[in-house]
């Protein structure tokens, strides 16, 4: 992909934030209110790594994402839209001799189905690996990459149209994202509709994310009050030995549930062959706030209940996980 100069955004007709709830991207979205573009103008997109109310199997994702991400929609009159596919990680992670699940994505309170129909049968029963070949680690493709380019692709609303997709990923993050454009043409590009691609905050470090909040109080997600440094899944492969030793500490039974499925696969997260208890028990607990708000935010971070009224802060204060490094970041 080449570098290409961006329309005005005036002459988007759709500017869409891939919105995780994570700190850049969310980042991405103060600084386009900040260029003065409307409310009206943008969208929030959010893959619901789980899948789908119908079908969810609570795994890998934060409880709270979902309903963090729609309460900032509502807070700045924001369109918020959410795909998934079919079963979520669950079933992508236990298909046996089968394609892989259908993506649905709802739009103003209807659900639509996009099936799946090609490509070929497959077996997993295998955690996705720790490495950046996403042909290995098939959770970020699977589960959110496709399922975003599908909907775009076959969405009647964006056909023959003008769109801008934003992404929050950052140079700092890893050697891997270095090497990434700020801007290309996106892959859902085609002849019949011009779709750009735009990393704004690619060259901004930590410390301007975090200003970003600081001058409007907001309250990131419930896992950076944690001590979380990023909000990926809340099971991320990735996590270290201490992001497993909280997770066991604040929500045991999930824990119980992923070690369970390690067992019975008879294979582990970690691409050394260490167990998740064995890595937990490697681990500790310096990163969990010590303060007497830890039963809240873990109360937060664990409900899926989350509003607009709870994302302005008295006083602004740095959460737990804020320059924490890139403990278990990204590839």
């Amino acid at each position: 992909m080449k570098k290409v100069e961006l329309l005005p955004f005036q002459e988007y007709d759709h500017i869409i934030i891939s919105e995780s709830g994570g700190k850049d991207s969310m980042a991405c979205l103060f600084y386009l209110l900040d260029l003065g573009v409307p409310p009206s103008k943008l969208e929030l997109w959010h893959q619901s790594v789980d899948g789908g109310k119908e079908d969810h199997v609570e795994l890998m994702d934060w409880p709270v994402t979902e309903s963090y991400v729609e309460a900032v929609g509502n807070h700045f009159g924001i369109k918020t839209s959410f795909q998934w596919r079919s079963g979520g990680f669950f079933n992508e992670l236990m298909r046996k001799d089968s394609l892989t699940g259908d993506v649905y994505y709802c739009d103003d309170g209807e659900i639509f189905r996009l099936p799946t129909k090609g490509g070929k049968k497959n077996t997993r029963l295998m955690w996705p690996a720790m490495s950046p070949d996403l042909r290995k680690r098939y959770c970020s493709p699977y589960l959110k990459i496709d399922v975003f380019r599908r909907v775009l692709n076959n969405h009647p609303r964006y056909k023959e149209k003008k769109i801008l997709v934003v992404t929050g990923e950052r140079r700092e993050e890893s050697s891997n994202r270095a090497k990434y454009l700020e801007t290309e043409l996106h892959t859902c590009n085609s002849k019949k509709r011009l779709v750009h691609a735009w990393r704004p905050v690619i060259d901004w470090n930590e410390q301007q994310i975090w200003d970003q909040y600081e001058k409007r109080r907001f309250l990131p997600h419930p896992a950076y009050l944690l001590g979380w440094n990023r909000t990926s899944c809340f099971g991320c492969i990735f996590s270290t030995a201490d992001l497993w030793a909280m997770m066991r500490e604040i929500a045991p039974e999930r824990f119980a549930k992923l070690v369970s499925i390690e067992k019975q696969l008879n294979h582990t997260i970690d691409t050394k062959r260490i167990s998740l208890e064995e890595k937990a028990n490697l681990g500790g607990l310096d990163g969990l706030p010590k303060d007497n708000r830890l039963s809240k935010w873990v109360n937060m971070a664990l409900s899926h209940t989350f509003t607009s009224e709870d994302l302005i802060m008295n006083k602004w204060e740095s959460p737990a996980g804020a320059f924490r490094g890139n403990v278990g970041g990204p590839c």
